[in-house]
């Protein structure tokens, strides 16, 4: 199983890779990234979930929520 820790530092720098101006320039490399950056977020709500440790209304670090 996945480690949430993991999966949302994943996702945290998915989004950091998206925000370089080269990556936005580019149509389906965002594309791409867009959709692994939702991957490991919908994965982390389902470990956390599964480990008691998800509160939908709780949006935790800065960032951590899909634009």
């Amino acid at each position: 199983m996945a480690n949430p820790e993991e999966l949302q530092e994943a996702a945290d720098a998915i989004r950091s890779v998206r925000q370089l101006p080269s990556v936005q320039r580019h149509k389906e490399l965002e594309d791409l990234l867009r959709q692994a950056e939702e991957w490991a977020r919908r994965e982390y709500r389902k470990v956390s979930e599964k480990n008691g440790d998800w509160d939908p209304g709780e949006r935790g670090r800065a960032g951590n929520s899909p634009p």
